[in-house]
């Protein structure tokens, strides 16, 4: 099996790095309370007198530390791909794979992507606004659903005598932006939170089984 491409992305932003222990801890604060606007979808109507309100700092150690606002948005979406590609490849690391079924694979995954979404509806407004309006980020986008897809495939392939669609291959590249697509317009839009999310996972892997079937 070769071995996987790594999920290690330059940076889009260079996170500031201060020196000082005091401005450490702001920046974490200003990260954390921006993290917490974007999920409840109000980081846009927040100013900046009010974020630093928030995270217990001053107007001017934000702006020191981060110079706008934007550059806050950019680290926080940065932090949520870093995050997503971790725990994509520490899920997708294919020896502890061996000996264990597809249906546990495909479970493991879904549970995962379902954690990343929760709570994420802000998150995911800023990013498809920010891809709709920056070439650079809609690119970086791309980048991360095509390693998402490229080691989900490399799983599904080490299961593929489990898998009896027509065209194995193709199905395998189907099962990702399936999962992703459905899993995104929910949290966007509560399409399915009549679901409790114990349901919602064994109703996608429901979804994944039966096509690759």
């Amino acid at each position: 099996m070769p071995e996987l491409a790594s999920g290690v992305f330059p940076p889009m932003i260079e996170r500031p790095a201060p020196t000082q222990e005091r401005s450490r801890q702001a920046l974490e604060r200003l990260l954390l309370e921006g993290e917490k606007l974007l999920a409840e979808n109000r980081f846009d109507d927040t100013g900046v007198a009010e974020l630093a309100r928030l995270a217990e700092t001053s107007v001017g150690t934000f702006y020191r530390l981060l110079g706008d606002k934007d550059t806050l948005n950019r680290l926080l979406l940065q932090r949520f791909f870093s995050d997503m590609v971790a725990r994509l490849e520490e899920l997708t690391e294919l020896r502890q794979w061996e000996g264990r079924t597809l249906e546990q694979f495909i479970r493991a995954m879904v549970a995962m992507l379902v954690s990343i979404n929760a709570g994420r509806q802000g998150v995911l407004r800023a990013l498809i606004t920010r891809s709709s309006q920056d070439a650079q980020f809609r690119d970086r986008v791309h980048q991360i659903n095509h390693l998402i897809s490229q080691r989900t495939v490399a799983v599904l392939a080490s299961k593929s005598a489990a898998i009896g669609h027509p065209n194995p291959t193709q199905a395998m590249m189907v099962v990702p932006p399936v999962l992703l697509g459905i899993l995104n317009q929910h949290t966007l839009t509560g399409s399915l939170s009549f679901l409790s999310s114990a349901a919602l996972e064994d109703e996608l892997v429901r979804v994944a089984l039966n096509y690759l079937a």
